[in-house]
C-alpha cells in the first residue's frame, strides 16, 4: 500500500511539472547590447521578472497555451510579445528606442559614461590599450577613493602609506614615477612635497563618472608614462533635473579600550614659525607647548557624506552640475619594526626593536562644478572647476628597545629603552580650473582647445617630535630607572606647485582612397610649472630635567624647554628652494581604418623640457653662502604606432609600440636633505640624476561575447634606459635617487568578466618579470684564502627586480544582482605578491614586502529612491610585512616574532584593523 501511494505521488508530481513550463530569452537593443534591468511582465498578472547582467530572463510557472508578455525599459518602446507553451522556450526580443523621447538621445551620450555597458564599449572601440571602470561599478564597490578603485584594474597594485591607505598606483610593475594622472584629460600638479605624481587617495570616488587607465600612449597624449596614464572623468551635467545624496557612518576595529585612538590639542599648533613673520630671531616664549600631550578616545567615527545636483537650462543649451563629498576616516596601525645594520660578515644584524603605534584622522573633501554650453551644433564650451582637500592628523608613538649583548635566559635582555612621539598634520589641496572649447570650423575639420590653471599645495605646520629614554630589562622598562628627556624638534614644511597650460588640437577627416575612415590630428601644449618649497626647523633641550617614576611619560607640557642656538632657525638649509619645469610639445598623428578591419594609429610627439632650480642657501656640496642656480634643457622625440585588427565586431587583436620619457621629481634633482622620513633614513636629492627613456611593446587579444562579459589576454615588454631608483647607503647614512643602467620589464595580463543572469565573476591576473643589474657593496678579505686577513669593502654585480614590482597581482570579485528586489552584493579580493620595498647599497640586503591578500565586501538594497548600503574593508586583517631574505641567526632569534633560525629576517610588521560603514543614498 505504501509503495502504491509513493508511486501515485510521484506520478502526480511529474504530471504537474509537465503541465507548467518556463520561457527563457534575451532582451537586447539594436546593437545587441543587453538591456540590464528591463522588465518582463505576464500581461494581466503580477507575475514578472527583471533582465539580468547577461541580458537574459526566465519566467516560470506557465501553463500550456498562449500568453502575452510585456517588455519595457526606460527610453525604449514597450513591446508586446505572444508566446506559445510548450513551443516558445527560448526567444530573443529587440527593443527600439522611443522616437518621441527626443531628449533621451542626448541622455544616451551624456549618461552612458556611467554604465558598465559603456565601459565595455569603450574598451572594445578604443584605438589604444585601455581599461575602463564605470561609475556604476564604482558605486557598488567597497572603495571610497580613487586609489582603491584603481587597484581593481588588471596589472595595477598600490603603494600604501604607514596607515594602510593606498596612495600611488604601480602599473604593470612600474613604480609610481612611471605613471601620471589626468582629470578630464588634463594633467594636474601634485601636492606631494617631493615628487610629481599625484596621491590618488586625495580624490573621493563618488565624484567620478568613470576611470580610464591607458597602457599604451598615442602621440596626442603627454609622453611621460611607461606604466600608464590614469584619467579621472568627472561627472557631467544630466539631461534633466537630477540629484543625489549619501550619508554613512562606521568605524575601525583597530581602536578600542586596549588600543585607544591618539590625538592632541591642535589649537596650540603654530601655523608658521616666528621667522616667517618677519622676526630675525625667535625666543623660547614664542613657542607654545600646552598642546604637547596625548589625548585618547576608544572610538572615532568614520563619516562619509556627499551629494550632487544638476540640470539643463535654456532649451538644453546650458548644463550645470555641482557635486561635493566629505569623508572622515580614522586609520592607523600597530607596527613592529626591527632596525638593521650590516656586520662585516655580510649578514644582517638587528640592532633594536621598535613598537610603533599610528593614529591618523583623515578628512577628505572635494567640490567640483562643470558648466557646458552648446552654442549650436558646431560650437561647444566647457568650464570645469574642482577643489580637493585632504588633511591627515597623525600621532606616532614609538617605543624603541636597544639590547646590550646576547640573550640571557636567566636575567633577560638588558639595554636601553627610548620613547619617541611625533605630532604631524599634513594638509594637501588641489585647485583646477579648465576652460575648453570644441569648434567644427569646416565640414571635416574640428578644432579643440583648453586653457588650464592648477595649483597644488602641501603644508606640514609645526611637525614636532620629542624623545625620552631610560633602561629596560627583558623588554620592559626597569622600574627603578629614571627616564630622561632627550630633545624636542619642531619643523615647518610648505610647498606649492602651480601650472599654467594651454592645449590645442586640430582634427581633420579627409577622404583617403585606401581607407574607409581616416583622421589626421595635429596639436601641442605649452605648460609653465613653478614649484616653491619653504622650510624651517628649531631644536630644543630640557637640560638635565628628568621624569621621575610614576609620572606620565607623555605629559611633558611642564618641561622648561630651551631653544638650541640663537633662535634664527635653520639659516643654511637647501630645503628652501624655487624650481621650474617648462614643457613645450607638438605632435602629428594619423588614423586609417582599412575595410573596417584594420585600424592603424601612429605618429610622433616632440617634447622640449626646460628644468631647473634656484637655492638661496648653499647645497650640501657647497658650504659657502653663495646662491646656487641650475638650468637644463633637452628635447625628446617620441614615436608610436598602434594596430587594431577586428576579427569581428566582438573580437580585436592589438599591437603597439611607443617611446616615452620620465623626468626626475623636483626633490630628486634639487640637492635637498630630508630627515623627516618614515624609515628614519635621511633622504638627499641628486643633481646628477638623469631622465629615463622607455621603449614599450604591447600585444593583446580581446573578446566581448555580449553585454558586460569580456575576455582579454595580452603581453607587454618594456626597456628602461637609466631607470631612477632610490638606493640606501648604510655607510653614509642616507637614501638618494640615482640612475641604474638598463632594465627590462615584461609580463602577461589576463582579464575575465562573466555574468550568469544574476551572478557575476570578475577576475584578472598579471605576471610581471623585471630585471636590472647594479653594483652592490660587500665585505671580503684582503686575502680570500686567509680568514685572519683584514676585511675590505668591495663591489659586485647583483641582478634583481625593479623596486615596487610584484611578480604576481590578482583580483577576484563575486557579484550578485537582483534588480527586481533591488539587491546588489559584491565580495572583492586583491592579492599583491612579493616585491622590493627598499633598496640597499649592500649585496643581497634589499628589503622585500611579503605578498598579502585583502578582502572587502559591499552590499546595497534599493527601496524606491532610497538605497541602504554597507561596506566592509580589510576583512582578513592580514599583516603587512617586510623582510630581508637572509637566514635568521641565533642572535637575531632572541627578538620577538623572528621565529626559528633559518627563516628570512622580519624587519617590519603592520596591522591596520578592519573598517566598516553603514549608510544610505537618496536620489531625486
Amino acid at each position: 500500500m505504501k509503495q502504491f501511494l509513493l508511486l501515485s505521488l510521484l506520478f502526480f508530481s511529474i504530471t504537474v511539472l509537465a503541465e507548467t513550463r518556463e520561457v527563457k530569452g534575451l532582451v537586447l537593443d539594436k546593437g545587441n547590447e543587453p538591456l540590464i534591468g528591463a522588465t518582463v511582465q505576464l500581461s494581466g498578472t503580477l507575475k514578472g521578472t527583471v533582465v539580468g547582467f547577461d541580458g537574459s530572463f526566465k519566467l516560470g510557472g506557465l501553463e500550456p497555451g498562449k500568453h502575452t508578455i510585456n517588455i519595457s525599459f526606460m527610453g525604449y518602446k514597450e513591446q508586446v510579445h505572444v508566446i506559445n507553451i510548450p513551443f516558445d522556450e527560448d526567444i530573443v526580443i529587440i527593443l527600439d528606442e522611443d522616437d518621441q523621447m527626443v531628449g533621451e538621445v542626448v541622455v544616451t551620450g551624456t549618461m552612458a559614461k556611467k554604465t558598465a555597458t559603456s565601459a565595455r564599449a569603450t574598451e572594445r572601440m578604443a584605438s589604444k590599450v585601455v581599461n575602463v571602470v564605470s561609475a556604476q561599478t564604482i558605486e557598488l564597490s567597497p572603495d571610497l577613493d580613487v586609489a582603491n578603485v584603481v587597484k581593481r584594474i588588471s596589472g595595477v597594485s598600490l603603494e600604501r602609506n604607514n596607515s594602510g591607505d593606498g596612495q600611488y598606483a604601480i602599473v604593470r610593475g612600474m613604480d609610481k614615477r612611471y605613471n601620471y594622472t589626468l582629470v578630464n584629460g588634463v594633467k594636474i600638479p601634485s601636492p606631494d612635497n617631493k615628487n610629481r605624481y599625484v596621491p590618488l587617495d586625495i580624490f573621493p570616488s563618488d565624484l567620478m563618472d568613470r576611470l580610464e587607465v591607458t597602457k599604451a600612449l598615442t602621440p596626442d597624449m603627454e609622453g611621460d608614462a611607461v606604466g600608464g596614464a590614469i584619467n579621472l572623468v568627472m561627472k557631467d551635467a544630466p539631461d534633466k533635473f537630477e540629484g543625489q545624496f549619501n550619508m554613512s557612518v562606521g568605524g575601525n576595529t583597530l581602536f578600542n579600550a586596549d588600543n585607544p585612538f591618539m590625538s592632541w590639542d591642535q589649537s596650540g599648533m603654530m601655523q608658521s614659525p616666528p621667522t616667517w613673520s618677519g622676526a630675525n630671531r625667535a625666543t623660547d616664549g614664542d613657542f607654545s607647548v600646552s598642546h604637547m600631550k596625548n589625548q585618547y578616545q576608544n572610538y572615532v567615527p568614520n563619516i562619509i557624506a556627499g551629494g550632487s545636483i544638476g540640470d539643463r537650462f535654456f532649451d538644453d543649451k546650458l548644463g550645470v552640475i555641482v557635486a561635493a563629498s566629505y569623508q572622515q576616516t580614522a586609520r592607523g596601525s600597530e607596527s613592529t619594526w626591527y632596525q638593521t645594520g650590516m656586520q662585516t660578515n655580510n649578514s644582517t644584524r638587528l640592532d633594536n626593536m621598535e613598537e610603533r603605534n599610528y593614529s591618523q584622522l583623515q578628512k577628505r573633501a572635494g567640490v567640483h562644478n562643470k558648466i557646458d554650453l552648446r552654442i549650436n551644433p558646431n560650437h561647444k564650451l566647457n568650464w570645469y572647476n574642482a577643489f580637493v582637500y585632504l588633511r591627515n592628523d597623525q600621532v606616532r608613538d614609538v617605543t624603541r628597545t636597544r639590547t646590550w649583548g646576547s640573550y640571557d635566559p636567566i636575567n633577560g635582555n638588558a639595554g636601553e629603552m627610548s620613547f619617541n612621539t611625533r605630532y604631524r598634520s599634513t594638509i594637501q589641496q588641489i585647485f583646477n580650473s579648465t576652460l575648453s572649447g570644441e569648434h567644427r570650423v569646416a565640414d571635416k575639420v574640428v578644432v579643440d582647445w583648453s586653457g588650464v590653471y592648477s595649483k597644488a599645495t602641501n603644508d606640514i605646520p609645526d611637525n614636532l617630535r620629542f624623545s625620552r629614554s631610560g633602561e629596560m630589562n627583558n623588554w620592559v622598562v626597569s622600574p627603578e630607572r629614571i627616564a630622561e628627556i632627550n630633545a624636542l624638534r619642531r619643523r615647518w614644511d610648505k610647498n606649492d606647485d602651480q601650472d599654467i597650460a594651454m592645449y590645442a588640437n586640430i582634427t581633420m577627416n579627409p577622404d583617403v582612397s585606401f581607407a574607409t575612415k581616416s583622421e589626421f590630428k595635429f596639436g601641442g601644449l605649452v605648460r609653465y610649472k613653478d614649484r616653491t618649497n619653504d622650510y624651517e626647523s628649531f631644536t630644543f633641550s630640557a637640560g638635565n630635567r628628568a621624569l621621575v617614576q610614576g609620572v606620565d611619560w607623555n605629559d611633558i607640557t611642564d618641561v622648561d624647554w630651551k631653544m638650541n642656538g640663537n633662535g634664527s632657525g635653520v639659516t643654511a638649509s637647501p630645503n628652501t628652494y624655487n624650481s621650474h619645469e617648462n614643457i613645450k610639445a607638438a605632435y602629428g598623428q594619423f588614423l586609417f581604418d582599412i575595410n573596417d578591419r584594420l585600424e592603424i594609429v601612429g605618429g610622433v610627439r616632440m617634447e622640449h623640457t626646460d628644468i631647473g632650480y634656484f637655492l638661496p642657501n648653499p647645497t650640501m656640496e657647497n658650504e659657502d653662502n653663495n646662491e646656487v642656480e641650475m638650468n637644463e634643457t633637452y628635447m625628446d622625440f617620441l614615436p608610436s604606432i598602434h594596430f587594431k585588427y577586428k576579427l569581428d565586431k566582438n573580437q580585436n587583436i592589438r599591437a603597439s609600440y611607443f617611446k616615452s620619457v620620465i623626468r626626475p621629481g623636483f626633490a630628486e634633482f634639487v640637492p635637498i636633505s630630508n630627515t623627516d622620513t618614515e624609515d628614519d633614513w635621511e633622504e638627499r636629492g641628486n643633481p646628477n640624476v638623469q631622465r629615463t627613456i622607455g621603449h614599450n611593446l604591447d600585444l593583446r587579444y580581446e573578446f566581448f561575447p555580449s553585454g558586460l562579459d569580456k575576455f582579454m589576454i595580452g603581453g607587454f615588454y618594456k626597456q628602461l634606459i637609466d631607470p631612477i631608483e632610490y638606493a640606501l647607503n648604510r655607510t653614509a647614512g642616507y637614501i638618494m635617487p640615482d640612475n641604474f643602467g638598463t632594465a627590462t620589464n615584461w609580463g602577461i595580463e589576463l582579464d575575465v568578466v562573466k555574468y550568469f543572469r544574476n551572478f557575476g565573476i570578475s577576475g584578472n591576473y598579471t605576471y610581471t618579470n623585471s630585471e636590472i643589474t647594479t653594483d652592490k657593496s660587500y665585505y671580503t678579505r684582503v686575502d680570500p684564502d686567509d680568514s685572519s686577513s683584514d676585511l675590505i669593502l668591495a663591489t659586485r654585480e647583483e641582478t634583481r627586480a625593479l623596486q615596487g614590482q610584484a611578480a604576481h597581482i590578482g583580483n577576484l570579485s563575486l557579484l550578485y544582482k537582483d534588480s527586481k528586489r533591488g539587491l546588489d552584493i559584491q565580495l572583492a579580493s586583491v592579492y599583491t605578491g612579493d616585491r622590493i620595498h627598499s633598496l640597499s647599497a649592500f649585496y643581497k640586503n634589499d628589503m622585500w614586502q611579503r605578498g598579502f591578500w585583502q578582502l572587502d565586501f559591499s552590499a546595497e538594497k534599493k527601496i524606491g529612491n532610497v538605497t541602504v548600503y554597507t561596506k566592509l574593508y580589510n576583512l582578513l586583517n592580514n599583516a603587512y610585512e617586510i623582510e630581508i631574505r637572509q637566514p635568521i641567526t641565533s642572535d637575531q632569534a632572541m627578538f620577538p616574532q623572528q621565529g626559528e633560525t633559518g627563516d628570512n629576517v622580519l624587519v617590519r610588521q603592520d596591522f591596520y584593523g578592519r573598517q566598516f560603514l553603514i549608510g544610505l543614498k537618496y536620489k531625486f
